[in-house]
């Protein structure tokens, strides 16, 4: 009985993720010394920003609130 013939997978990807990956670091290693090391964005850093930005918009959203329930709570009173 023959044996059956087996195919080998070939990934097309390979090459691009490669090269992509080769530019990525490339890139990094590019800005890091034109920008210097201390200026190069973190993932920690714009973590840290968007914890900011969330408590930012919290704190204006309060103001708002506060805002308008004294102005309301105001006219309401009036005759």
């Amino acid at each position: 009985m023959a044996e059956p013939t087996r195919h080998l997978a070939v990934d097309f990807t390979a090459a691009p993720r490669a090269v992509i990956g080769t530019a990525a670091d490339l890139l990094f290693r590019v800005g890091r010394s034109v920008l210097g090391e201390d200026r190069v964005p973190t993932a920690q850093a714009n973590a840290w920003a968007a914890v900011l930005a969330d408590q930012q918009r919290a704190n204006e959203r309060l103001e708002t609130q506060r805002w308008l329930a004294a102005n309301l709570n105001g006219r309401r009173r009036s005759p």
